[in-house]
This record gives C-alpha cells, sequence and structure tokens, in this order.
C-alpha cells in the first residue's frame, strides 16, 4: 500500500502567529504603563501642592498650596485638647494646652508636609511619582506633631496647682484664754509632686487627656485630751503672796475639762478648725497687779503687853516674838504657833523660867513663850481673823485682859488661826522696853473694827492651907504658894462700822480658870513642951490648928495673884476641854 504525504496541520502555524500578538500587546501595555508612570512622575515632579494623603494629625493638608500651608500650620489652633488635673480627688483645673505653656515649631511642621513627594535625584523622581499615586490611593502620609513646653509657664502652672492644693501640717493643738480652752482639730498636711506633674504633662504629646496628680502626705499630731485634762484641772485661786521669794504671783485658773465631751465636739469640726471646748472655766477674781497695789496695806488689829519676870522669861518671850514676827498668811492658810516656833530647847536659845505644871509653879524650858501666843491671839481677835483652836490658861494671867489669852504647850495644847480676810496678812511682833508688840498687817475694804469685851460669870475662892514644917522655927510662918481666885468669864466679839455703830456680837469663847488655894508653911522646929507658956501672938485661939498653938491666927492671903508672877503659863501635860469642844476652853 503506497503511503501519502500529509501536509503539517494549519494549528501549528496559527500558534505562532498568536504568540506575537500576545507579546505585542503587553509591549503596548508596558509602554502604556511606562508612559503613564513617566506622565504621572513628570506631573508628580510638577505638582506645587501638597500631595495627597498628607495630613497632620486628623487633619488633612493635602491639596494646599505652600502659602496656604504655611499659614495653616503657623495661626495657631493645633492644640486644642483640653488638659483636666486631679490631685486626692479634687480637680484643680481646666486648662488649654496653651495655658501649660505647649507649643508647636509650625514652620517645622509645614517643611514636613511640603517635603512629602519632592524628593531629588533620579531616585527621588521616582519615588515622587509613587507619593502621588499612593495618596491618591488612600494611602496617608501623617506627620508626627511635636510637642515643646516653654519651662516657665509650665512650672508656673504646677506652682499655681500646688499653692491651691497643698495644706500645711496641722498638729492638734489647745489654748486656754479668758473665753475658754480652744483647740485644733488635726488636719493632715499634703504636698503635690510637682515634677511628676510636669512629666505627666507632657507625656500628652500634644493631646487633651486627663493627668492625676501625685502627693506626699503627712497626718498632724492627735490630741491627748485625757492628759489635756490631767494637766489643766484644778481648782481656782486667786493671785497670792509667795513666801519664799517674797513677791506676788498670780493665781490659777479654775479648770474642770471632761475628755469625753472634748472629743464628741472635736469629732463634729473640720480638720484643721479651732473650736472651744465644753469645759467649765474659772478665772481668779483677783489678779497680781490687783493684790500688789493692795498688799500689807492696813493694820487690821494691835495690841501689846507688858513682860515682866526674870531675864530668862523675858528672853524667852523676845526669842519666841522674833520667830512669829514677818510670819505671812494667804488667805485660807493657818497659822500655827507650835510649828512656828517650834520645840523649846536650850540649843535653840530658850532658857528655863517659871511655868505651871500641874497646877504648881516649876522652871520649865521656854516658860513665858504663852504670853507671845496671847498677845497673837488678842490681835487676831482685833484684826476679826476666824480662830481655829485656842485654849485658856489654867489660871487668869496678870499681863492680859481675861478671857484673851491663849495657852500653848509642846505636844498641846495648840493656838491656831485662820486667815480668811481674803488677802494676805502679816504678823509685826516687836519687843522694846519690855513690851511685846503684835500688829496684823493686811488689806481692809471697809471701815469696820472690833472690840472685845467680856463678862464674869462667876467666882471660884481659894482657901488658906496651913502645912507643918520643921524647915522653920516654932512661931514663924511662910507662904509656899501664892493663891488665885476662880474666874468663869464669856469673852465677846463685838464688830461695828465706821460710824461707831454696833453691826453684831458673837459669844468668842469661855474661859473657866481655876482657883488655886494659898499654902502656908508653919515653923514646928522648937516647939515648946506640953504645959509651958505659949507665947502670944495675938488674936484669937484656933481650935483647929495643930501643934496646940492655941493662940495663932494664921494671917489672910491676897485675892489677886502677887505682881511678880504674871500668871505664868502652862508648858506640862493637860487635860482636854472637859466640854470637849476645840476653842471654847474651859479650864485653866
Amino acid at each position: 500500500m503506497a503511503g501519502r504525504r500529509v501536509a503539517p496541520d494549519a494549528p501549528a502555524q496559527t500558534r505562532t502567529k498568536g504568540s506575537k500578538a500576545g507579546w505585542i500587546a503587553l509591549g503596548l501595555i508596558a509602554a502604556l504603563l511606562v508612559a503613564g508612570a513617566a506622565s504621572l512622575c513628570v506631573y508628580a515632579n510638577q505638582y506645587d501642592k501638597v500631595f495627597p494623603g498628607v495630613s497632620l494629625g486628623e487633619r488633612d493638608l493635602s491639596g494646599m498650596t505652600e502659602q496656604q500651608l504655611r499659614k495653616e500650620l503657623t495661626a495657631g489652633g493645633l492644640l486644642s485638647g483640653e488638659v483636666s488635673i486631679t490631685a486626692a480627688g479634687e480637680e484643680l483645673g481646666r486648662y488649654t494646652q496653651e495655658d501649660l505653656g505647649a507649643y508647636i515649631d509650625g514652620g517645622k511642621l509645614a517643611d514636613a508636609a511640603w517635603d512629602v513627594g519632592r524628593e531629588e535625584g533620579g531616585i527621588g523622581w521616582l519615588k515622587n511619582g509613587w507619593a502621588m499615586l499612593s495618596g491618591w490611593l488612600g494611602v496617608h502620609h501623617s506627620g508626627d506633631m511635636e510637642v515643646f513646653y516653654d519651662d516657665n509657664t509650665l512650672q508656673a502652672a504646677a506652682e499655681e496647682m500646688a499653692a491651691a492644693f497643698d495644706q500645711t501640717q496641722v498638729d492638734g493643738s489647745y489654748e486656754l484664754t479668758e473665753d475658754g480652752i480652744y483647740a485644733v482639730k488635726p488636719a493632715e498636711g499634703r504636698t503635690l509632686d510637682q515634677p511628676e506633674l510636669i512629666d505627666e504633662i507632657k507625656a500628652l504629646d500634644g493631646a487633651g487627656g486627663k493627668v492625676e496628680a501625685g502627693y506626699d502626705a503627712v497626718p498632724g499630731a492627735e490630741l491627748d485630751l485625757e492628759a489635756i485634762a490631767r494637766e489643766l484641772n484644778a481648782e481656782p485661786s486667786n493671785a497670792r503672796y509667795d513666801i519664799p521669794s517674797g513677791k506676788v504671783v498670780d493665781g490659777q485658773i479654775g479648770v474642770n475639762l471632761d475628755p469625753q465631751a472634748a472629743a464628741f465636739a472635736l469629732d463634729a469640726a473640720a480638720p484643721g478648725e479651732r473650736i472651744l471646748l465644753p469645759a467649765e472655766v474659772t478665772y481668779p477674781k483677783m489678779t497680781a497687779a490687783e493684790l500688789e497695789a493692795v498688799l500689807f496695806r492696813d493694820v487690821l488689829g494691835t495690841t501689846s503687853t507688858k513682860v515682866g519676870g526674870t531675864s530668862v522669861r523675858r528672853n524667852n518671850v523676845k526669842l519666841a516674838g522674833d520667830m512669829c514676827n514677818g510670819v505671812v498668811l494667804n488667805d485660807g492658810d493657818i497659822f500655827d504657833y507650835n510649828a512656828v516656833v517650834g520645840k523649846r530647847t536650850t540649843d535653840r536659845g530658850f532658857g528655863a523660867a517659871p511655868a505651871y505644871v500641874n497646877g504648881e509653879t516649876v522652871d520649865t524650858i521656854g516658860g513665858g513663850i504663852c504670853q507671845v501666843s496671847s498677845t497673837i491671839y488678842y490681835a487676831a481677835l482685833l484684826s476679826n481673823l476666824e480662830i481655829v483652836e485656842r485654849y485658856a490658861h489654867r489660871y487668869a494671867p496678870s499681863y492680859i485682859t481675861w478671857g484673851m489669852d491663849a495657852t500653848v504647850s509642846w505636844g498641846g495644847p495648840e493656838f491656831r488661826f485662820k486667815n480668811d480676810t481674803g488677802y494676805p496678812v502679816r504678823l509685826d511682833v516687836t519687843y522694846e522696853n519690855s513690851r511685846i508688840t503684835v500688829s496684823v498687817v493686811g488689806t481692809k475694804l471697809d471701815d469696820t473694827y472690833v472690840k472685845m469685851t467680856y463678862s464674869v460669870l462667876g467666882d471660884t475662892p481659894y482657901e488658906t492651907e496651913y502645912v507643918e514644917t520643921e524647915d522653920l522655927d516654932w512661931g514663924t510662918e511662910q507662904q509656899k504658894q501664892s493663891p488665885y481666885t476662880g474666874h468663869q468669864v464669856v469673852s465677846y466679839r463685838n464688830v461695828y462700822d465706821g460710824s461707831g455703830k454696833l453691826i453684831s456680837q458673837e459669844l468668842e469663847a469661855k474661859s473657866n480658870y481655876k482657883s488655886r488655894n494659898e499654902i502656908i508653911l508653919v515653923g514646928t522646929r522648937g516647939k515648946p513642951a506640953m504645959g509651958t507658956t505659949i507665947p502670944d501672938f495675938g488674936g484669937s485661939s484656933d481650935p483647929g490648928s495643930s501643934g496646940g498653938n492655941e493662940g495663932y491666927i494664921p494671917p489672910e492671903g491676897p485675892t489677886v495673884p502677887p505682881e511678880d508672877d504674871y500668871g505664868y503659863e502652862d508648858e506640862g501635860p493637860t487635860l482636854p476641854p472637859e466640854d470637849g469642844s476645840p476653842g471654847l476652853s474651859i479650864f485653866g
């Protein structure tokens, strides 16, 4: 079988022609693209406005001429955000960024925006075209808005906020004034952290927002109301004479502060507030200046007694008087004679002088010092002072008016009086020309004065006792003990006004002076035997006499104490008052 030659298929030639056409199309497209890109680049490099897609934050700058751009970015208004600043939950203020010293470099921002798409050189020529194309396609070229701050302006703003926020720490305190007790409630101190606040503001980077500022806090010291009450609570007292220094000093304010009530009042107060605490405050009625003006201005009362007896007795009186001289008593003070004079001893200068001990006259250390206590007592009565404790002598003394004496002894009895004048008083005691004088010096506010009187309710006569003794010759006699008549006396304090009108009369004291028998010693030495003629002594016989001297009549004793006896004091132990009431002695 013979074969036949077949020509190649037509499609093979057709595929060759189609491939060339594709390449031609691609070439045309590429040419068009290159031409378009070239045209775009030419257009971009000749563009005289801000490229598309260029913005500053939210602000679109595209399409602006350079003149418009620079005007836009240098006219202000770019920093429009509000800054709210708080601290400790308190708003310190709301500020624009310009208020805080923020600013931007508009020229620099304009340069940056204008420079987009304006690179130089061959590569830059292409990049500029690409920048144009990407801007059209929605790719944004957003510039960063760098914010600068004027440090002085920002610091001033921080200081202004700190001035409004800062609080000085307030410690709790109190003050005693003429109006009462004021207290300040503690308050926390706080200080704004200005450096931290400045850093927080700068971190906003041109955008508004909120800033919570930090601060340092220091609590105030609390009040110890219990301690304050212990310190202040006291009874009121007037200005007084300070005895050790010899000066007038102010008195004490009386305070009664209830810590619980004070705490309740403080709790209701605001921190740092000064309030008047609920308390009872009593102020002295007299200041130091007022007291100084009238101190020891007047003689309230004075009396003088004659001092007799031995030189030792007179020295005892003078010594005790010197110890009482100058003694000052503030209002309410009590003068205690034994406490002031002290124990009578030879080491302290006292000597032995006659005194009564259990009714007998014996030499005792300090004999005579009761004349000082009696003279002071009488002066205190005339000064209208309160007598706290006083006892009469056993026997009525002769150196002072009956009822005006005050006996003392170490260990009792005591003599005490109280200054109730409202002002200091001073004892001025002098001894001169055998007289002791006592004056009470103080302050008189009126013209009243005191006179002391007494009444004798009854007398107790003495008896004469005769005691035989072989120490004396027969027919002689000697007085061993002088006699005293007893008296029951009441004394009265009479107060008169300046015109001499009697204002009041009060019973002051009862004084029961004992009687003392006279003792006569009768001599029996050499007494004649029975049956011997007895010498005639004169007078009638005494059937009751011993020794058989029927013709002897004892002489009648004296009815008053002898001048040289002076009613010497009891310095020995004594019995308490029979009625048990101090100050109203019914024993001697």
